[in-house]
């Protein structure tokens, strides 16, 4: 008489393993590929954000105050530092945490304590020690790739007031139809070439950096070559 088999064989199980180790693999490749294009949507968000408060401050002021141009300079382009984001807490733009006002010292805190940063260097800050100043925290690494002096918000604006920005008055490319510009160097803290969008790869400060994840407050159609 026969007794009927119960349970898996070692086959079945090594089938059922493979199978559950495909799912997994494919469901973590789609997570990763969702929190890459929220942080990149962020990070459009920032840095669209943060020509706007440039702008509603030259406006507000009637011309460009002198001390955002104060912060030292990084990569040779303009950054938004604490000296740009305590002209634009000052006058109530673009949300900057810190307190103060015109007849007092301004004094920046959480996520901008270093200036204004790009989200991937905004988790960095935020997990920071709340007692540490901005300048200790800049050479703070960021898991996706350079510090956070890396990751603070570039600018460039339209000083002679001809309607472009260009690479005299700091702009990475030629010249820009805009009153303000402002980019990030992406995920990878690193610009690379910032005049085409053709995949471009380059050695930065001991690491290969790529133009792909930079990000635009402007369209190449606004760029004058």
């Amino acid at each position: 008489m026969k007794t009927r088999r119960s349970g898996f064989t070692l086959i079945e199980m090594m089938v059922v393993i493979g199978i559950i180790g495909i799912l997994a693999a494919v469901l973590a490749g789609g997570y990763t590929y969702a929190v890459k294009s929220a942080q990149r949507a962020k990070a459009t968000e920032a840095v669209s954000n943060a020509r706007t408060a440039l702008e509603m401050l030259y406006e507000k002021l009637e011309g460009w105050p002198d001390e955002i141009f104060k912060d030292p300079r990084h990569e040779n382009f303009q950054v938004m530092g604490e000296n740009v984001a305590k002209a634009l807490g000052r006058n109530g733009l673009l949300n900057v945490n810190g307190i103060g006002g015109d007849d007092k010292v301004y004094e920046l805190r959480g996520v901008d304590r270093c200036g204004i940063a790009d989200p991937w260097a905004q988790e960095v800050l935020r997990n920071a020690d709340s007692k540490l100043n901005g300048q200790s925290l800049l050479t703070r690494a960021v898991p996706s790739g350079g510090t956070v002096q890396d990751h603070l918000i570039y600018f460039a604006v339209d000083i002679d007031d001809d309607g472009f920005v260009t690479q005299a008055e700091g702009a990475p490319v030629n010249r820009v139809r805009a009153k303000v510009i402002t980019w990030s160097a992406g995920a990878d803290g690193g610009l690379g070439d910032c005049s085409t969008d053709k995949p471009k790869k380059q050695s930065y400060n001991g690491r290969m950096v790529s133009n792909q994840d930079n990000v635009y407050s402007w369209q190449r159609a606004q760029e004058v070559r």
